[in-house]
């Protein structure tokens, strides 16, 4: 809930810049790379203890051992360190979901693959009753993908008749 200002008082509003030409406070040295702004220093140590971070959860580190091994190695605060953590972690879960999906549009193309070679063998079997499969002798049925029909494409399988 809002202060009320008695009548006598008036405030006043200053407007500046958040980040200005000239930085009023610079990283120390042991940071910064030469002629590095702070906020690239900053965002350079942000995304190292991100993927620093993603490594160690890999590990099955606790959330608290990130923090505080975060804050020491790359000089972040409390807050960024946990911050790059739990992007570390975001990354994590949605990489995890988005394996699920493939393995299930995989599953998928498999099937589709199963099909088409289980109807091309049909067809060949229905040759070598009518005795047209000596006529085929040296030939070779290819299975290919649906969606590319150029040379070089993936097979999906190479039978000899």
């Amino acid at each position: 809930m809002p202060k009320k200002h008695e009548k006598n008082k008036f405030s006043i509003t200053v407007c500046g810049e958040f980040f200005p030409e000239i930085y009023p406070t610079h990283r120390s040295s042991k940071w910064s790379r030469g002629e590095e702004d702070p906020l690239t220093t900053e965002m350079r140590l942000f995304c190292a203890c991100m993927r620093w971070a993603f490594n160690r959860l890999l590990e099955g580190a606790s959330r608290h051992e990130i923090k505080k091994s975060g804050q020491e190695l790359f000089g972040l605060n409390s807050r960024y360190a946990d911050d790059a953590r739990l992007k570390a972690q975001a990354l994590l879960d949605s990489q995890t979901e988005l394996l699920k999906l493939e393995n299930e549009e995989t599953e998928e193309k498999l099937g589709r693959a199963r099909k088409k070679l289980s109807l091309a063998m049909r067809k060949l079997a229905k040759a070598e009753e009518k005795g047209a499969a000596s006529d085929m002798a040296g030939h070779e049925v290819t299975l290919c993908g649906r969606t590319d029909p150029h040379p070089g494409r993936t097979l999906l399988g190479t039978f000899d008749i």
